[in-house]
């Protein structure tokens, strides 16, 4: 097996994994791929493939908030603030905030019920 980065003619085979797989994949052509390696067999023919996406990680700075309300009208107003439309321009479709345990659950139900959000997949890091 080796290994090498995918070129455009990869990218129907990696769509056709994808869609057999039944997974959410990304397009590996995608401009918010950074990078998408193949790895082949004997026969030249892909047996896998990985792809970094650019995905976009928000933080939420909180300081003192005179009340319950005065904070949820405040995370409400970053909801609807032009950041949004500056990340839709930039080419992203998405936003992820992973909520440290101690907070996940309470907050993350507020997110869900209150402002729309959707629970994702579990997430691991590798440090670089």
């Amino acid at each position: 097996m080796r290994i090498r980065p995918a070129k455009d003619s990869d990218y129907p085979i990696l769509r056709r994994i994808a869609s057999q797989s039944g997974l959410p994949y990304p397009d590996p052509s995608s401009p918010q791929m950074e990078a998408v390696y193949v790895i082949l067999d004997e026969k030249s023919r892909i047996v896998m493939a990985v792809g970094a996406e650019r995905i976009v990680q928000l933080y939420l700075w909180v300081g003192w908030v005179h009340s319950p309300a005065a904070k949820m009208e405040a995370i409400k107003m970053l909801q609807r603030s032009a950041m949004r439309c500056d990340l839709q321009q930039k080419g992203y479709s998405e936003v992820n905030a992973f909520i440290p345990p101690e907070l996940a659950e309470k907050f993350g139900r507020r997110l869900e019920r209150t402002f729309g959000w959707v629970k994702n997949w579990a997430s691991w890091v590798l440090k670089l």
